[in-house]
């Protein structure tokens, strides 16, 4: 059935309404000392109950709209979480759902090139938009300024949004070939940390002036398979080849590198999408340089242990946040989960925004 935005507005209304009054008369029933109250209320909760669940249907089917937004029911389930007052909800629970597998993969391979002592890391994360691959080489940093550093902001130079503070992902320079591609990114470099007119990459590379006050450098750039080229490889391999033996005043560079591959996840790729994850492997294995792929969706355990570990114990009140949050998704991310309990990591993050800013107001 199609429902106006009007129509959706209203169903939302009522719904907020429903909750709210669900709730009140749940707190009611707790205390309730009388007989004929705790039988008034035994009888209307239920009935609440399966209103709320019919409103929820109506919304989750409703033209394909998202129900929910920062106004509304998840902003109000969620701020009935109890979060631990000693749990700082920093940038990293912005992006922190766990990945076991592929964040193991990443501090593996990290502690590797730190025991063998080399001043460049290349990362490749391959993914499609719908999993956040920038989200996951965000993650990898605020990890590294917290476990390697101690939180010393000033021994990690990375670029951030002005508004946010969050890690700000780049465009890959690229220019029409190899050669362009190149002086590009010496110009990024240049003007990333001000050399002077007189100051060069070449000679930043060759002696390590400008000297960097910084222990490590962490660059995130992004392409789409759309923009992918062939010279590409070419251009990466140059890039690593440059990093590979700098002057030892240089700081150690972590190169993130994250191509946008639509639907990897399900595996039909096309006959470019293939070339494009062979020609990352090839780099990959020829350089040292760690291809974290693919990120897949996430288990909706993972997002209810991650709930549970902001500091609230009643399973419950984590319920009714995850309720309110799955009966939000579009229709094909509704289909995910009822098929095989997966969220797409676009979805999370939407409800992990929602709880960082409860927590920051």
């Amino acid at each position: 059935m199609f429902y106006t935005p009007e129509e959706i507005k209203g169903v939302e209304a009522q719904l907020e309404l429903l909750i709210r009054k669900l709730n009140f008369l749940k707190k009611e029933r707790e205390i309730a000392v009388d007989a004929n109250a705790k039988f008034s209320l035994d009888e209307e909760i239920p009935q609440l109950e399966g209103q709320v669940r019919e409103l929820k249907g109506i919304l989750a089917g409703a033209h394909n709209i998202r129900t929910v937004d920062k106004d509304s029911l998840l902003y109000e389930a969620s701020r009935g979480l109890d979060i631990d007052e000693d749990e700082e909800i920093g940038l990293l629970h912005l992006v922190n759902v766990d990945r076991k597998e592929m964040r193991g993969k990443f501090w593996d391979a990290f502690d590797e090139k730190e025991e063998e002592k080399q001043e460049f890391q290349f990362y490749f994360i391959s993914s499609c938009p719908s999993q956040m691959p920038p989200s996951f080489a965000e993650r990898m940093v605020y990890e590294l300024l917290s476990e390697e550093l101690d939180g010393d902001s000033d021994a990690l130079h990375i670029i951030t949004h002005a508004d946010t503070g969050r890690l700000r992902i780049q465009d890959l320079p690229v220019g029409r070939n190899t050669r362009k591609c190149q002086q590009r990114f010496k110009e990024y470099v240049q003007e990333r940390f001000h050399f002077a007119d007189t100051q060069s990459f070449d000679a930043f590379i060759e002696t390590g002036v400008p000297k960097l006050p910084y222990d490590y450098v962490a660059v995130a750039f992004e392409i789409h398979e759309r923009n992918w080229e062939d010279f590409l490889v070419e251009y990466l391999q140059w890039m690593i080849d440059t990093f590979r033996c700098p002057h030892q005043e240089v700081p150690t560079f972590l190169f993130f590198f994250v191509v946008y591959i639509e639907k990897q996840h399900e595996g039909r790729l096309t006959p470019v999408q293939k070339t494009i994850l062979d020609q990352l492997t090839g780099l990959s294995q020829r350089n040292e340089a760690s291809l974290l792929t693919p990120l897949l969706p996430v288990e909706e355990a993972d997002l209810r242990a991650w709930l549970m570990d902001l500091g609230e114990r009643n399973p419950n009140k984590v319920q009714q946040v995850m309720d309110v949050f799955l009966s939000g998704l579009r229709e094909e991310d509704q289909k995910l989960y009822q098929e095989k309990q997966l969220l797409n990591m676009k979805d999370i993050e939407e409800l992990q925004a929602i709880i960082y800013r409860i927590a920051n107001e």
